[in-house]
């Protein structure tokens, strides 16, 4: 079932680990919990000069297209999704930092 984007929360670090981004996306029934690392996010988009959140809201479509495939193929019995750097695509996107 693909993720939509989850209107009610904004995209923030975490205050346990502020190497990762969460965001929040929804299956139409429950709201998903997407945890994204940092460095994965540059590895992937690049974007050194960018503040963590503002290489999210760059990318923010990409990424979340990357959430709704992993979703489809990973179990989320918390409705807590771990993404790494095997949900993106090793090239980064056209158009994007």
């Amino acid at each position: 079932m693909p993720l939509e984007r989850y209107l009610d929360g904004g995209a923030h670090i975490l205050h346990a680990d502020d190497t990762l981004i969460r965001f929040a996306m929804t299956n139409g029934e429950r709201v998903i919990g997407i945890d994204v690392p940092i460095p994965v996010l540059r590895q992937h988009f690049g974007g050194g000069d960018l503040a963590p959140l503002d290489l999210f809201a760059r990318n923010q479509a990409v990424i979340e297209a990357a959430a709704s495939q992993a979703y489809d193929r990973t179990p989320t019995p918390n409705d807590l999704l771990d993404m790494g750097p095997e949900d993106f695509d090793t090239r980064p996107a056209p158009g994007q930092l």
